[in-house]
Formats: C-alpha cells, sequence, structure tokens
C-alpha cells in the first residue's frame, strides 16, 4: 500500500454502547454536567472499568466517536495505555493493531459505564450524580493510597523484564 493509500487512523471509530446514553446524557449533557464533552466521561469509564477489572464487549447497538476527536486533545493516549497494560506487548501500538487497542479501550469503556451506573442507581439522592462520583474517586484514591505504602513497605522488590 502506497503512502497516498494508507487508511487515515483519525477516521477508525470508537464505540459505546447505546444502552449507556441516559447516563451520558446525565453526566455531559445535562444542564449539571460533570463532563464537558462525551469522550472526557468515556476516558474516565475506561479508567473505571480497568481499575476494577471489567471488561464489557460494545454490543451491536452502539454510537461512534471517531478516533480523531481523541486524538485532537491527546486522549488517544488513554486508549494505547489499556491496550500496553491489557497485552503487555507493545506491538498492539502498530498501525495493523489499532483496531485491537480500540476495541479493549470499548471494552473497558462499556464495564466502566456498567460500574458509573451502578453507582448512581445505588444513590438515588444524588440527581446530578455529582456526590456520588466524587465519593467514588476519593475512595479510589485512598484505596491506591493504601497500595502504595504496603508497597514502599514491602522489602522484595520484584522487577520483570
Amino acid at each position: 500500500m502506497s503512502r497516498r493509500e494508507e487508511r487515515n487512523w483519525r477516521d477508525d471509530q470508537v464505540y459505546r454502547d447505546r444502552k449507556h446514553e441516559p447516563l451520558v446524557e446525565k453526566l455531559v449533557q445535562a444542564d449539571s454536567r460533570i463532563f464537558n464533552h462525551n469522550k472526557d466521561l468515556m476516558v474516565f469509564a475506561a479508567m473505571v472499568g480497568y481499575s476494577n477489572d471489567k471488561f464489557e464487549p460494545v454490543s451491536s447497538d452502539k454510537i461512534q466517536i471517531t478516533l480523531g476527536t481523541y486524538a485532537n486533545t491527546q486522549q488517544d493516549t488513554y486508549i494505547y495505555l489499556l491496550a500496553l497494560l491489557k497485552m503487555k506487548n507493545a506491538t498492539c501500538l502498530k498501525c495493523a493493531n489499532l483496531n485491537d487497542a480500540v476495541k479493549i479501550f470499548e471494552g473497558y469503556c462499556n464495564a466502566g459505564l456498567s460500574i458509573i451506573q451502578s453507582w448512581m442507581d445505588e444513590s438515588p439522592g444524588d440527581p446530578t450524580g455529582i456526590d456520588t462520583l466524587e465519593k467514588k474517586i476519593v475512595e479510589q484514591a485512598l484505596r491506591n493510597e493504601l497500595r502504595s505504602q504496603q508497597s514502599l513497605n514491602n522489602d522484595n522488590l520484584e522487577v520483570v523484564f
């Protein structure tokens, strides 16, 4: 394939499950929106999915955002980061494997949106979701801090090459 015939990776699609649209509208598009753009929520959701070790492939009823939309603000780096964390192999970043990296991001994002929805369902007294998300972020930060302290106290540092 010549350079002119190469596909433009920015046109690749990143999908989310349509079943999450009410949540997306609540957190992005409502008057009390928490996230400025859909892609911001998708990145957050993917991180939630990953941190909870949950992965759900997207159904056939899906909504798209172009990869270029993420790349415009360098948020595509989260897509590549999650692929590296899951695959543990840098070949996942090759152009030929880009679709696989996107699928990994989509799965974590979809699972993360399900988790976020369950948080909202558990907190019906928080109509905007702001307090709920703040509480969950603080809980995760505390867990991360505890893990960090535990690893510092561990005398046996393991390095894998």
